[in-house]
């Protein structure tokens, strides 16, 4: 069922919020694009509940439908939060997606629900992985990682932008992790999932090469639900490295 303060939501209204930007708006060509976070007027809870709201103005993705004009990346995350929950893949959960076109401008905005407790990893990692930190703990938060990242390939998504950051974990009992994927605007669909594993893990390699190689072989040990790497895996394992060596040039 539909969550009744849903259905009071609205473009204008939530165009016309007036709150600060949780991070500067990025500015595009002829169009910007922020976000806010604001609070939701819910029932039947005592504590305050949030969203990030979205907006942007003439920030376009050329597609192969829309070679020209293009759409509004917005249009492109909404879709793909959509294509991936159905999926079961962990990503914010969308409330509220609309477009306004006049003359040849395009707003969008797009609401998704907070990510309750969860940190990005770029932050958790260093935390975790402290000189006192527990190998088992680490170990679980590498193994959680991997098979989010292995969700999403499976079903022939590339992020294309798979930086830590975009990665959001939260902490369970007995030092198990929940782990999300966030900024989904630029993610594809791939005919092959190897294409997406080779692009995507050289980007994250390259940024968590401050971990040790073993930590890091683990990450694909459990990427691929195996013990040990066989040949075609090892074969992988030195095109992501040499990958990632390019991409810090």
């Amino acid at each position: 069922m539909r969550p009744q303060f849903l259905s009071k939501l609205d473009f204008d209204s939530l165009w016309n919020h007036a709150g600060d930007w949780f991070e500067p708006p990025n500015q595009h060509r002829q169009g910007w694009s922020g976000v806010s976070r604001i609070p939701l007027e819910v029932t039947n809870t005592s504590s305050p509940v949030y969203a990030f709201l979205k907006r942007q103005h003439n920030f376009m993705r050329k597609t192969w439908l829309h070679p020209w004009r293009g759409v509004s990346t917005f249009y492109c995350e909404h879709q793909n939060l959509l294509r991936l929950s159905r999926h079961g893949i962990p990503v914010p959960t969308p409330l509220f997606f609309s477009e306004k076109k006049e003359g040849g401008d395009v707003s969008a905005v797009l609401l998704t629900a907070e990510l309750v407790d969860h940190v990005p990893l770029d932050q958790v990692i260093h935390q975790v992985f402290s000189e006192d930190g527990s190998r088992a703990k680490q170990r679980k938060l590498i193994a959680s990682i991997a098979r989010t990242i292995r969700q999403l390939h499976r079903a022939r998504f590339q992020h294309r932008a798979l930086y830590p950051k975009h990665i959001f974990v939260r902490e369970m009992p007995q030092e198990n992790f929940e782990s999300v994927l966030i900024d989904l605007e630029k993610a594809r669909i791939k005919l092959l999932p190897v294409m997406c594993t080779l692009s995507d893990l050289a980007t994250l390699n390259r940024d968590l090469m401050h971990l040790s190689r073993s930590t890091r072989l683990y990450f694909l040990k459990q990427y691929y639900g195996v013990n040990k790497l066989n040949t075609r895996l090892k074969w992988i394992a030195r095109k992501i490295q040499a990958r990632s060596d390019r991409k810090k040039k």
